[in-house]
């Protein structure tokens, strides 16, 4: 079984029917059983070294910058605000004391601007590689998360954030040929989170269901698709230039930049890794810089996830993102 297929599978097995809470199956846990006026978030996040980041190119302190987004971004997405952090490492001898307060000086730095508490957690030795992992707390107003499980038919589908950035950084730090300075590196190596717009958004229009893209758009689209039991379409003639910085907009019949457009539209689709946030809702939002409509959420019709093209023909691509095994 591949990873979604085993979760899954874990799902069914730990399923409680005696409770209201939302366990496993979206970005986080929401567990109502604790306080009469607030629902409490949490997530939970394994970074490994070779699997998730390279040191090879990540500086501790991006990956301690790193690893605190990816959590922060899981709470954001559901509508709700980051309050306290579990820490725990399993450190390799190669590892030493000022490697791992350099990780700690990029966490905090990610943490800053929502105060977050970190709480307790654990530390250990390992053989060979560093392995880190986050677990997250979070409230929100009573049955005020935003699910998965909540798109509705005719629901805009939006996007606020960078997309398809980060898997052109990574592409160009694994060629070896690469500038710290370039954006795109940027986006991988310290992801950006836009949670003053989403706050915005929240606070103006009704949003119906949301995800973070962690494993590519399509992957985490059919993941809202799958769970509210419709189809999405996406649109290729979306404005990609908008959250894409290296996307370009001009209908240039240059084949150079056709090609190299292509090539940035499947980062955008299945790279992943850009902790944006796709949200559904009935209101239709002005576009702008970071904030672009892709798609519409139809009748389930067979498939969970669609993309196509102006002619309104489906395009298929060998994978809708990334899978871990």
């Amino acid at each position: 079984m591949h990873e979604f297929k085993l979760i899954e599978k874990i799902k069914e097995l730990t399923k409680n029917n005696n409770t209201d809470n939302i366990n496993i199956g979206d970005d986080c846990a929401v567990i109502k059983n604790i306080s009469n006026d607030k629902d409490i978030l949490v997530t939970s996040d394994i970074l490994v070294e070779n699997i998730h980041f390279s040191l090879k190119y990540y500086s501790f302190y991006d990956v301690g910058y790193k690893s605190a987004q990816v959590n922060i971004s899981d709470i954001i997405c559901k509508g709700a605000y980051p309050k306290n952090v579990f820490i725990s490492l399993s450190i390799p001898k190669k590892i030493n004391d000022k490697n791992i307060l350099e990780w700690y000086r990029g966490f905090l730095d990610a943490c800053k601007p929502y105060n977050i508490e970190i709480s307790g957690g654990d530390t250990t030795s390992s053989n060979d590689y560093f392995f880190i992992s986050i677990t997250l707390i979070g409230t929100i107003e009573k049955n005020k998360a935003v699910l998965r499980s909540n798109a509705k038919i005719d629901d805009n589908v939006y996007i606020i954030g960078f997309a398809g950035e980060s898997d052109l950084g990574l592409k160009k730090l694994l060629s070896g040929n690469y500038d710290y300075n370039d954006k795109s590196i940027q986006s991988h190596l310290r992801p950006k989170i836009f949670f003053d717009k989403w706050n915005e958004i929240l606070n103006k229009y009704e949003i119906n269901s949301s995800i973070d893209i962690s494993d590519g758009l399509l992957q985490d689209a059919y993941h809202i698709a799958k769970e509210s039991y419709k189809t999405i379409e996406i649109y290729k003639s979306s404005n990609w230039n908008l959250v894409n910085r290296f996307f370009k907009s001009d209908n240039t019949n240059n084949s150079n930049s056709t090609n190299n457009n292509e090539e940035i539209l499947k980062s955008i689709l299945t790279g992943g890794e850009d902790y944006a946030i796709i949200f559904t809702t009935q209101n239709n939002i002005p576009e702008e810089n970071n904030l672009i409509k892709i798609g519409k959420v139809k009748e389930y019709s067979n498939t969970y996830i669609k993309f196509l093209d102006s002619n309104n023909k489906e395009i298929y691509f060998n994978s809708l993102g990334f899978i871990h095994y």
